[in-house]
């Protein structure tokens, strides 16, 4: 009969568990450091309990962010905008981004607010 090993609680952990623990043995200072680097560009720019982004909002994503409140600016109306640049600028600005350029929530989906 065939032993079968325990696999504790810890062993179950996603980011601490033998596999990771042997890959992260295994790997040089170098690459240590590399992967260090990796991660801090792709999850530094999220407060992960706050659920809220940081100021240090990547270059392409500022360069993102002008240009969407620079149409804003220039009079495009925010319900014209589409799903992906709102979420955008919620995530970047906060949720009520659309009260900077005087518009209301309703504005969102449909033209309620109009400018003089």
């Amino acid at each position: 009969m065939v032993e079968e090993e325990y696999i504790g609680k810890d062993d179950m952990d996603l980011f601490d568990n033998p596999m990771t623990r042997a890959a992260l043995a295994a790997m040089s200072d170098d690459e240590k450091r590399r992967y260090k680097e990796i991660g801090e560009e792709m999850y530094g720019h999220m407060n992960f309990e706050d659920s809220k982004v940081l100021n240090n909002i990547p270059e392409p994503m500022e360069e993102t962010l002008a240009y969407i409140q620079e149409q804003l600016k220039s009079g495009l109306h925010p319900s014209f905008l589409d799903e992906d640049e709102k979420a955008f600028l919620a995530d970047s600005l906060g949720k009520e981004w659309y009260v900077k350029w005087g518009y209301v929530e309703g504005d969102l989906s449909e033209i309620v607010t109009l400018r003089k």
